[in-house]
């Protein structure tokens, strides 16, 4: 997963799993003489089954991206035939 966090710094964004939610966050200020600018950003998703979230790893690129990667188990779907009895 890609998120463009191009104004941000590393320090002002958290990313954070909740009930299998990735939620990542950031607030960033800027303040010169004459203004002062904020900006907030909120991202939820919910992450899809046999996601590892113990080795969720993010990092900032250079061009602002914000990467998010964790390793995956696809899930098989146990399926199951039931023989109708007859009474």
């Amino acid at each position: 997963m890609a998120v463009g966090m191009k104004n941000y710094r590393p320090e002002e964004i958290k990313v954070s799993v909740k009930n299998n939610e990735l939620i990542v966050q950031g607030e960033h200020q800027y303040k010169d003489n004459n203004r002062s600018e904020r900006s907030f950003f909120f991202k939820s998703t919910t992450l899809p089954p046999g996601t590892q979230v113990d080795h969720l790893q993010s990092r900032l690129t250079d061009d602002g991206q914000l990467k998010i990667e964790a390793p995956y188990i696809e899930q098989k779907e146990a399926t199951k035939s039931i023989e109708n009895q007859k009474k």
